[in-house]
């Protein structure tokens, strides 16, 4: 932790103070109490409207499980939002949603599978005490079984339409807005540790400076030198 913080300390001379607030303002406000997992999105708009929508929420992981396809951005949509997340992808084994979910589970969070069931619970009644991972597949598969046997509760979103569903990064934005804003006036310490922060602090710093590893390195070899 001492290094990063030193790292932090000599790259922040490179950018403005007014950037360097910002940084620390929005760090501030990062969570990872929940987080977003998307089963096999197909169509790059959707996947990155939800990018957007995370970061606009400050929800910093996104977990991204690749079947038949891959992890696209849209760059108009995405506006840039998932250069300052938290982003992983399953794509190397055969099972990787009960990868993805079982390695969530293993960090201690609950799986909540939005979709229909006879277990359904309403947004407004889901506890958001523990630490939970929110799972959607796409609008016309749903999710494939594997991902539902791991899923520990189900959600449904309202709907009053003759529409059967809602576009899934319409579902996201709905689900994660309303568990976020319920979130963040409860009781709960949802905020990230200090390491967090500082890690998160440097790399952001580092995406915000040209060149800002050869900066460092020069840094560190001149220390060396002094030394």
């Amino acid at each position: 932790m001492i290094e990063i913080q030193k790292s932090i300390e000599y790259l922040k001379q490179f950018v403005s103070e007014e950037r360097y607030n910002r940084i620390q303002s929005i760090v501030k406000q990062r969570t990872r109490h929940f987080t977003i997992v998307v089963e096999n999105l197909f169509q790059s708009h959707n996947m990155s409207a939800i990018l957007r929508t995370a970061e606009c929420l400050g929800i910093q992981d996104i977990h991204i499980i690749e079947h038949n396809f891959e992890y696209e951005i849209s760059k108009q949509v995405a506006l840039g939002s998932q250069k300052w997340l938290s982003i992983y992808r399953y794509n190397d084994l055969k099972n990787n949603a009960i990868s993805c979910l079982n390695a969530l589970k293993e960090k201690g969070y609950k799986i909540v599978a939005t979709m229909p069931s006879e277990k359904n619970y309403l947004l407004d009644d889901i506890s958001i005490n523990a630490k939970t991972a929110f799972l959607f597949g796409t609008e016309l598969n749903g999710l494939t079984q594997e991902a539902v046997n791991l899923a520990d509760e189900f959600v449904k979103i309202p709907m009053y339409g003759f529409t059967e569903s809602y576009n899934v990064s319409v579902s996201v934005a709905l689900t994660m807005m309303n568990v976020n804003e319920r979130l963040r006036k409860s009781l709960i310490d949802w905020s990230l540790s200090q390491e967090e922060r500082l890690d998160l602090e440097l790399d952001w710093l580092k995406k915000s400076i040209k060149d800002a590893d050869r900066i460092l390195q020069k840094f560190y070899n001149h220390e060396i030198i002094s030394q």
